[in-house]
């Protein structure tokens, strides 16, 4: 059986994996429509320091949440509601974590088409997930989840 950091890792390498071909592929982008480079170099290596950061929360969040749970990826409601681990400073983590790496995917690839997908899909994921999950959270979970929304913000 795979163990949760092995999960966890595994997902993040992927993450981290896409976000270089999808950046590669948005510089291309910002090419031929003309956008001047987002930052000038060497600026732009403060990408870095904001993916390893991100991916650290993600890193984190990713072990504590399968260390509780046996899933991530699943449409139906975790069985246990997870408020330990970054869970004491986000409410979601892991979404803070793949939004910092796409930030600083776009500061490292100079891109201004990154940052517009990663702010259009910060708004979207925000709008269709997290608003729906805290419904779905607030049903299964009550006043638990109720007081712990009350403790803890959103993002950060």
């Amino acid at each position: 059986m795979v163990g949760p950091i092995t999960k966890s890792a595994v997902f993040l390498v992927s993450l981290l994996l896409a976000g270089v071909a999808l950046g590669w592929a948005l510089q291309l982008v910002d090419r031929l429509v003309s956008f001047p480079k987002l930052l000038p170099a060497p600026i732009n290596f403060a990408g870095l320091a904001l993916i390893a950061f991100g991916s650290g929360i993600r890193l984190w969040a990713g072990v504590v949440f399968y260390n509780q749970n046996p899933s991530m990826v699943s449409f139906n409601v975790p069985p246990k509601l997870v408020t330990t681990g970054p869970w004491r400073y986000s409410r979601n983590p892991l979404y803070l974590g793949l939004i910092m790496i796409g930030l600083g995917f776009s500061i490292l690839f100079f891109s201004y088409s990154d940052l517009i997908l990663t702010l259009v899909g910060a708004v979207l994921l925000h709008l269709e997930v997290v608003m729906h999950e805290e419904k779905v959270l607030s049903e299964k979970f009550g006043n638990i989840y109720l007081d712990y929304k009350t403790k803890i913000r959103r993002w950060i």
